[in-house]
């Protein structure tokens, strides 16, 4: 089964592809978020294009009190309800340091890559590592 992975962010929101046979996530592409509805419509195409059978989104999570969300979580949680109401099955994961470790990844490898599409595949390979 393909799955997408999202780091969801205001600017730039960063896209992963993986898989359950191969239980690998790869970076793939970085979308400008333009707004809700226009990354709604972007992801439905992706979903569509690449036959994606389920969606894994990052939840911010407060790293001093995890029972607080954010204005971020709340604008994320918006965008997994957009998504469900078009049927796209979707499975919230905490993104808790993803961004980081992707930066962290990206120079030491000395790589060029964009950190947002790094980081979604750094949370949908935690997913695929943890699901059977």
């Amino acid at each position: 089964m393909r799955i997408l992975g999202i780091d969801y962010g205001e600017r730039k929101v960063g896209i992963a592809l993986g898989d359950t046979e191969t239980r690998i996530a790869s970076p793939w592409m970085i979308l400008d978020n333009d707004g809700h509805g226009e990354l709604v419509k972007q992801i439905k195409l992706v979903v569509e294009n690449e036959g994606v059978e389920r969606v894994v989104i990052g939840i911010p999570m407060d790293t001093r009190d995890p029972s607080k969300e954010s204005a971020q979580a709340g604008a994320v949680r918006t965008f997994i309800s957009d998504l469900r109401s078009i049927n796209i099955p979707v499975d919230e994961v905490n993104e808790m340091m993803s961004t980081t470790e992707a930066q962290h990844s990206l120079y030491a490898s000395g790589s060029k890559a964009e950190d947002d599409a790094v980081a979604a595949a750094i949370l949908l390979q935690s997913y695929l590592d943890k699901t059977k």
